[in-house]
C-alpha cells in the first residue's frame, strides 16, 4: 500500500469532479453510518459533535485506505472532521480517481 501523504496529493482533475466527490462522499458517509450505527448526521456536522470518538476513527480510516488501497492516517480525520472536509481532502488524493472499487 502506498502512504497517503501531501507528496500523493494531486490536483483535482476538474473533468469528473463533481462525480469523484459523489463517490468519495458516499464512501464517507457510509463508513460514519456504519461507525455511529445510523445516518442521523448531515454532511457539515463534526464527527464528535454526531457522537463519534476517537476508536470509531480508526476503522473508518482503516476502511476508507483498504478501500483505495492506500494507507490514511488518522490526523486526516482530525484536521477535517466534517463528511464534506474529509471528502474533498481524499478526492484530490489519486488514490481516490480511479472509478469505484
Amino acid at each position: 500500500m502506498d502512504d497517503f501523504g501531501t507528496a500523493g496529493a494531486a490536483s483535482p482533475d476538474h473533468g469528473d469532479d463533481g462525480a469523484r466527490l459523489d463517490r468519495v462522499r458516499a464512501l464517507v458517509r457510509a463508513r460514519w453510518a456504519d461507525a455511529l450505527e445510523g445516518e442521523a448526521f448531515g454532511d457539515d456536522d463534526d464527527f464528535f459533535e454526531a457522537g463519534g470518538h476517537s476508536l470509531l476513527i480508526a476503522d473508518i480510516m482503516a476502511g476508507l485506505g483498504r478501500t483505495a488501497g492506500t494507507r490514511l492516517p488518522l490526523r486526516l480525520f482530525f484536521d477535517n472532521p466534517t463528511v464534506n472536509e474529509l471528502t474533498t481532502v481524499l478526492a484530490a488524493h489519486e488514490a481516490f480517481r480511479s472509478p469505484a472499487r
